[in-house]
């Protein structure tokens, strides 16, 4: 059986999430397996289906630069996304794809991991659903079961306005925006990064094509939209830009800010109160070990000038009770450091708490 290929072109920021929600809806028996190349042709905020908005972004940020934000179906974070950015959505049949998520993504993510290639970026997987280069991501993917069909989707990053990026996140703080940019600039990559001439992008789609092929062992056809999918598309265009789609989900935890950047680099907020004090802290892990800290809020820490030198020293520590509480002993007795009211076991809570709010962000 051959698979559609719809190469939609430049759209709409509403289209390039629309068509793919409206050909999963309008899917039939008889509707052909399609994969969807969109670019959109301006900037716009996309949160995932689970997300609080008002959370999520910076509401007046977006207004004030006129960049609209749109809620998808599929699940995963907040996401930046224009014109240097080509989409991918693949809109299948629940039974041609594998039931496992893992299997799922590494099918999906093998043609595209192969035309990074074809360009000379060694792309590998990183599960559960990224693709990476070194330890850079330069794949985001996602997935959801959206009306009769199974659909995925992800991208191809020709190149990505990190400090945009990082505006558009409503966070804690200044410390924190920073920390995001920060991160991007480390642990995301792109061709423009990559490579000292960038590809042209219609050559990328034609290898990707022709990787898809090979991937899915069948022949891809170009094709057009049915007048029902144009018809559900046009409904969605209308439900998706309503205040009740957009602020639909609203969560009632406090647990402080969590940003992934990509599947084992996470960057996150928490704040710890003991009786008389507030500690808090702004933590990036790279798997399970500390890879920047930094500490604020109201707390007495003697000698001032050797709390940064205790964030240096956190930093590639394993987050682990026993790790954590041998290293902050250990510092103390060197440099003799007071903190009233506050015990080696309260820094320790502290900083584990990331770990429980990571956790908690895949409930």
């Amino acid at each position: 059986m051959s698979i559609r290929l719809i190469d939609a072109g430049k759209v709409s920021y509403l289209h390039s999430q629309t068509i793919y929600h409206a050909l999963a809806y309008a899917k039939t028996s008889g509707t052909p397996d399609t994969i969807v190349l969109t670019t959109p042709q301006e900037p716009y905020v996309c949160i995932g289906f689970h997300r609080d908005l008002e959370k999520e972004v910076d509401l007046h940020y977006c207004e004030e630069n006129n960049i609209p934000v749109i809620r998808r179906e599929t699940g995963g974070g907040t996401v930046y996304l224009d014109d240097q950015q080509l989409f991918l959505q693949w809109i299948f049949q629940p039974k041609r794809l594998p039931l496992k998520h893992d299997q799922k993504f590494r099918l999906f993510n093998q043609p595209l991991m192969e035309t990074y290639k074809f360009f000379g970026i060694n792309a590998h997987f990183h599960p559960p659903n990224d693709v990476c280069v070194r330890e850079k991501k330069i794949v985001g993917t996602g997935a959801a079961a959206i009306g009769n069909a199974e659909v995925v989707t992800g991208n191809f990053l020709f190149d990505f306005d990190c400090e945009k990026m990082a505006k558009v996140l409503n966070v804690p703080d200044e410390n924190f925006r920073r920390k995001i940019y920060q991160s991007l600039q480390k642990y995301l990559t792109t061709f423009q990064r990559e490579l000292k001439m960038m590809p042209d992008k219609t050559k990328v789609a034609e290898v990707y094509f022709e990787k898809c092929a090979e991937a899915l062992g069948a022949e891809i056809v170009r094709g057009d939209f049915t007048e029902s999918e144009l018809r559900m598309m046009e409904k969605l265009d209308k439900k998706f830009v309503t205040k009740e789609w957009l602020y639909d989900y609203k969560t009632t935890n406090s647990r402080g800010r969590l940003v992934k950047i990509h599947a084992k680099v996470w960057l996150g907020e928490t704040v710890f109160k003991t009786k008389d004090s507030l500690i808090r802290t702004t933590i990036r892990l790279k798997g399970n070990r500390i890879d920047d800290i930094s500490f604020s809020g109201d707390f007495d820490f003697q000698p001032a000038s050797k709390l940064r030198s205790l964030e240096k020293v956190l930093a590639q520590v394993e987050l682990k009770p026993e790790s954590l509480r041998e290293m902050l002993a250990a510092f103390f007795e060197l440099h003799q450091v007071e903190t009233r009211g506050i015990a080696i076991e309260d820094w320790v809570a502290a900083i584990l708490m990331i770990k429980e709010n990571k956790e908690l962000s895949f409930l």
